[in-house]
């Protein structure tokens, strides 16, 4: 395997995975759209929210480290999408235990 070969699968893995992660968190919000603040089924949308992003975020790190590996640019995309990810997920965890 050729690091043109690997970097295309790369590239279609990202891709699709990234609009995975954007789909299901619409259809997530779509889901628990009227679910008033604070009630059970707001409760259950934070944390389907929150699996989502802990799952993005491993995804980006993953992606990060395989464009590290080859020594690309879209290491850095990847890594500020894991960073993103990784803060919101952690404010929203400190949120809910304060």
């Amino acid at each position: 395997m050729t690091i043109s070969e690997l970097f295309l699968g790369l590239t279609i893995f990202g891709l699709s995975g990234t609009m995975l992660l954007l789909i299901l968190t619409g259809i997530t919000l779509w889901y628990y759209r009227n679910s008033p603040a604070y009630s059970f089924r707001w409760h259950w949308r934070t944390f389907r929210l929150k699996q989502i992003c802990a799952i993005g975020c491993l995804f980006f790190l993953a992606m990060a480290a395989s464009y590290g590996v080859l020594q690309e640019a879209w290491l850095f995309i990847y890594l500020i999408a894991a960073i993103k990810c990784g803060t919101w997920w952690f404010r929203m965890v400190i949120s809910q235990r304060a």
